[in-house]
């Protein structure tokens, strides 16, 4: 016995000293990445985000509700960018931290259990995988995360908090309202299943669904006292105006996920053995179990060499198929070791919530799941726990989850989504729109300082009228401090794009787009002068001012300033 404790103690110190130092280095990089979320300014997605969440009920169509959720944050933030930015990185830390609360309260760790610290660690630093293309502006992906881990909080609380599951997984469903149908739907059918699977009885399950329901319902009335529900049905009935009752990037889903099929076939293979090994455990087919755990075992084995040979790309399913192929394969050896299966199966809808928050995205799964496998990791860690509690093994995974989010982050600030440059040469305060300062590279900071000069110089006062376009640089309106009438993003390079251009115009007005200044690019996708003119525009009622470099393409951008007469700012 001696010998016995005597071997736990000298593990037990190592360990937590590698848990604190997952727990120190998690801190740190959260911190750094949060720090330096004032930093880049993307003229597209970035601005399209930012000038929604500025004025949701000014615009005549929308694409998502999200702007109605993002406002308040907006708001909240002062109407500052890189306070926007940071406090939504705050609310997915915190989210972060009340999964790991949950996990370790649930699994009746102590706080100073160097397992406890693993998981909290971790679970503080997952939620950031999300910053893997350098978006840092909350929208309507970052409403699904957050959904996302809401929904995950709501799974774990299932069996020992039972009323604040439903609370917490009716808040979800809400937030989701605001993103995607599919992603509402395949929330709700996770959470269903997960009802099912934790509680034995149908007297019980319909308690809990009426309990989730009333919640839901609630949220709704709240919803639609403070909402303007008039204004938003108008909004939905512009788009079907312009888009009919298709996506304007059109897509198949049944090809998304053909391909997906393929190129993650780690992660359905994995998902696949999970529920061979639990039917196995169900129906006592100890010979089906023993093979599942040795075929686990052996690709937990090689998703972790694949780490030492495979070049980082967010973009090709491979950090899903380490994490959430992993997770679904320590889930299935869990299955050998008497670990309760509403347990199991719960982290396994857990380990859904990143495929499901990609629904109705109209890009590549793998190129979108990149965003959301934080949950992946955490069904890693608590699968690690629970088959190898107060062991290595559960340090080796945070390891590796760790590893892979700095990778993930690292990636996303040396090459930022539509960037001139990596985020550590963004450096130059820059005023942006009215409330507004941010970091900039040169190039972009003299793009904006000169547009700026270029509409005082004409007599522009903020909230002016101002249009992009080209679809390129939407993001020119908000350095201004104009305002795009009614929508802020002429879409470049879709098959919808001449048709949203049209229907632009038309519901423009001849009066406003009279005060209107105009922006026009020349880029590969933009929007040409000669095809505006060919619907219509007339720019002999207006004056070229200057002729700008675009600073990440370096092509050439137009300002034209209305000849009006403009009352003095």
């Amino acid at each position: 016995m001696p010998i016995h404790r005597n071997l736990a103690l000298l593990i037990s110190r190592p360990r937590f000293v590698a848990a604190v130092a997952v727990l120190a280095f998690a801190v740190v990089l959260a911190s750094n990445l949060i720090l330096k979320m004032d930093r880049g300014f993307d003229f597209t997605d970035e601005a399209f985000y930012l000038m929604l969440a500025q004025r949701p009920a000014e615009y005549d169509l929308v694409l998502g509700l999200f702007s109605y959720a993002i406002r308040p944050l907006y708001l909240l933030a002062g109407e500052s960018v890189s306070a926007f930015n940071r406090l939504g990185a705050v609310i997915l830390a915190g989210l972060g931290v009340s999964l790991g609360w949950a996990v370790v309260t649930r699994l009746k760790l102590s706080w100073r259990d160097p397992d406890a610290i693993l998981i909290a660690g971790t679970a503080l630093l997952a939620p950031f995988l999300y910053y893997t293309y350098w978006l840092p502006t909350p929208s309507y992906n970052w409403l699904v995360l957050v959904a996302g881990w809401m929904l995950a909080l709501g799974l774990v609380l299932l069996e020992s908090l039972p009323v604040v599951s439903a609370f917490t997984a009716a808040f979800a469903i809400a937030v989701a309202l605001f993103t995607r149908p599919p992603n509402v739907m395949a929330y709700g059918a996770i959470y269903l299943v997960g009802v099912l699977c934790a509680f034995p009885g149908n007297r019980a399950r319909l308690v809990q669904l009426g309990h989730t329901i009333l919640f839901g319902l609630c949220f709704l009335v709240v919803l639609a006292a403070s909402l303007p529900l008039g204004t938003m049905l108008n909004q939905i009935n512009g788009y079907f105006v312009v888009f009919g009752g298709s996506h304007p990037n059109p897509f198949s889903m049944r090809d998304q996920q053909t391909e997906f099929l393929r190129d993650g076939w780690v992660w359905w293979a994995s998902g696949g053995l999970l529920l061979v090994c639990m039917f196995a455990r169900c129906s006592g087919r100890t010979v089906i179990a023993r093979w599942g755990e040795l075929i686990a075992l052996f690709a937990i084995v090689l998703l972790g060499l694949s780490l030492l040979r495979r070049a980082f790309d967010p973009g090709n399913c491979h950090v899903l198929s380490v994490l959430g192929g992993g997770g679904f394969a320590m889930l299935s050896i869990a299955c050998r070791r008497g670990i309760s299966l509403k347990w199991i199966a719960l982290l396994a809808l857990i380990g859904l919530i990143p495929w499901a928050a990609t629904l109705g995205s109209a890009g590549r799964v793998c190129f979108q799941v990149a965003l959301f496998p934080g949950l992946s990791l955490m069904v890693l860690v608590v699968a690690t726990a629970l088959v190898l509690p107060r062991s290595f093994g559960l340090t080796l995974a945070c390891f590796v989850g760790v590893y892979l989010v700095y990778r993930a982050t690292a990636a996303g600030l040396t090459s930022p989504y539509r960037l001139a440059t990596p985020i550590m040469l963004q450096t130059l305060p820059t005023r942006i729109g009215p409330d507004s300062t941010l970091k900039l590279d040169e190039r972009t900071r003299q793009f904006i300082h000169t547009l700026q000069s270029d509409v005082a110089s004409h007599g522009f006062c903020l909230g002016d009228l101002a249009i992009d376009l080209s679809g390129e640089v939407p993001g020119a309106v908000f350095a201004i401090g104009g305002r795009m009438p009614v929508f802020p993003w002429i879409f470049a390079g879709y098959p919808s794009s001449h048709r949203l251009a049209s229907e632009y115009l038309r519901m423009v007005g001849p009066e406003r787009l009279r005060r209107a200044w105009l922006i026009l690019g020349t880029g590969g996708h933009a929007l040409k002068k000669e095809e505006w003119e060919g619907l219509g525009l007339d720019f002999a009622s207006r004056a070229l001012i200057d002729n700008l470099t675009h600073p990440v393409d370096g092509s050439v951008v137009e300002l034209y300033a209305p000849l009006v007469e403009r009352p003095p700012c």
